[in-house]
């Protein structure tokens, strides 16, 4: 079982009363929020993928941590009737699955107490890591390009000399790389973002 390190206060205030404290959860593999990545579950609590939530796919979890719970009701969900709570981040308050509180047929008693994370609200934490460094990438690639362009418009043009250290700084091939990095990144991230808010059901 994954351990939870202690509670450690964020700053947030929670409803206007005192603060809000977030807890971390140390394991090889980590879901968070896919908006404020506050973690949420180890993937090691997944107990089922074969599940449909508003937005699309979900995974059914057996324990989730940093979330609040809204009032429960009645829902009849492909598998019958349910009494569920929605459950939203302690971070930032986005929707993101539901608890079952209670299930009536009694084959379907196993997921009382566990919860539904819709996939396209959350993000491993490793992937949450590679879109920030690729964001990174992607500013220092626009404000390559954006010297570049204000070095040309100096310039007019002219063709490049070599620099003290004897390589060539040709301003044209130094703009074509990054560009090419920056259509590099934004690919990258579309595609990512396509998988994370594919529409659902």
């Amino acid at each position: 079982a994954p351990v939870q390190a202690p509670s450690i206060g964020c700053g947030r205030a929670a409803g206007g009363m005192g603060r809000l404290f977030l807890r971390y959860i140390e394991a090889e593999s980590v879901h968070c929020c896919a908006l404020c990545a506050t973690h949420l579950a180890a993937h090691d609590q997944v107990v089922s993928r074969q599940f449909r939530g508003r937005h699309g796919d979900a995974w059914l979890f057996g324990d989730v941590i940093n979330v609040n719970d809204g009032p429960p009701e009645k829902r009849l969900l492909l598998t019958g009737l349910h009494v569920v709570a929605d459950i939203y981040c302690n971070g930032c308050d986005t929707r993101l699955g539901w608890k079952y509180v209670e299930a009536y047929e009694e084959q379907q008693k196993y997921k009382e107490g566990k919860f539904i994370l819709e996939m396209n609200r959350i993000l491993k934490e490793r992937d949450l890591r590679k879109r920030e460094a690729e964001a990174a990438g992607g500013g220092e690639a626009r404000h390559r390009l954006a010297a570049l362009e204000d070095e040309e418009m100096l310039t007019d043009g002219g063709e490049g000399t070599d620099d003290e250290a004897g390589q060539d700084s040709d301003p044209q091939a130094t703009r074509r790389a990054a560009q090419t990095a920056l259509q590099a990144m934004h690919g990258a991230a579309s595609e990512q973002w396509a998988a994370a808010e594919r529409p659902g059901g």
